[in-house]
């Protein structure tokens, strides 16, 4: 584990953010993601308001229950109750966090058209060009990417979904599931959410999943800071309705700045161009 790499990866969604701020003409690419955003949010803090006992149970129901026969006894099973209580609110936050990531990932399926055309927006900005394996840039080119897009962020969306399932019924049906299965969840989607959001940009190249998934290997710290730090971004009310949009302009950073061998439409591989991260001129 590179902390060096993690830390790289995290300050990515800072860049993100600025170049977002900066960049006026991609405000409009936003709007719709931002509102979506709003949407997901509203409709997870409203399903975990009615059902957080349950949600609690289910995340916190296999640690120990400190237990005292005498009153002095609470001088060691004090500390221990509260590190048990403190231990079981911080997993009901990390699953709490993981359907927000979920629900953030489903809205995507609706914004990625959207998601699209920004992320090409951030290349060109960044790069001065776009690197597109087969379009030529005209409007039914952009169209059919749009298009693919939505194809992509669907399919990638449903498999991540089905994973996040998987794990939640071996946590019910194992025995010791239940101790196991929230990390899984947080792990899995700080994994996801690199290669999820990195996937605009290298599905426009034609980067095909099986080369997606030895990037993601071969660059596991880079990831897991990219991805812890969405994941923490995503609980911070206001900032997370940013998260979609912020995410892929991140996402396209990411694969500018490291992408797959092989990556580079024609066979050379696209690296931080001359000048990247001063916005250029389209």
């Amino acid at each position: 584990m590179s902390i060096t790499d993690a830390l790289e990866g995290a300050r990515l969604h800072l860049e993100a953010l600025g170049l977002l701020w900066r960049e006026k003409r991609l405000w409009p690419l936003v709007a719709l993601p931002f509102a979506l955003s709003a949407l997901a949010f509203g409709g997870v803090a409203s399903f975990v308001a009615l059902r957080a006992s349950v949600i609690h149970d289910f995340v916190s129901g296999w640690l120990p229950v400190p237990r005292a026969d005498a009153w002095w006894e609470w001088v060691w099973v004090g500390p221990a109750w509260l590190a048990v209580e403190t231990a079981g609110w911080l997993l009901f936050g990390a699953f709490t966090l993981a359907l927000l990531v979920a629900a953030f990932l489903l809205a995507s399926i609706v914004a990625s058209p959207f998601l699209e055309a920004l992320s090409r927006r951030v290349e060109q900005r960044v790069t001065g060009r776009v690197r597109d394996a087969e379009g030529d840039g005209s409007l039914a080119a952009i169209l059919r990417d749009g298009g693919r897009a939505a194809v992509e962020e669907t399919k990638r969306t449903l498999f991540f979904l089905a994973v996040q399932a998987a794990i939640v019924i071996a946590g019910i049906v194992v025995p010791g599931g239940q101790a196991v299965a929230p990390l899984a969840l947080v792990l899995v989607t700080m994994l996801f959410l690199p290669l999820d959001h990195a996937s605009f940009a290298l599905d426009r190249w034609r980067v095909p999943f099986r080369s997606k998934r030895r990037w993601l290997r071969a660059h596991a710290s880079l990831m897991l800071g990219f991805g812890g730090a969405a994941f923490l971004i995503c609980g911070v009310p206001g900032l997370n309705f940013l998260a979609m949009p912020l995410f892929v302009t991140s996402g396209t950073l990411l694969a500018l700045r490291h992408p797959p061998p092989g990556a580079e439409p024609g066979g050379a591989t696209p690296g931080r161009a001359p000048g990247a991260g001063t916005p250029t001129s389209p």
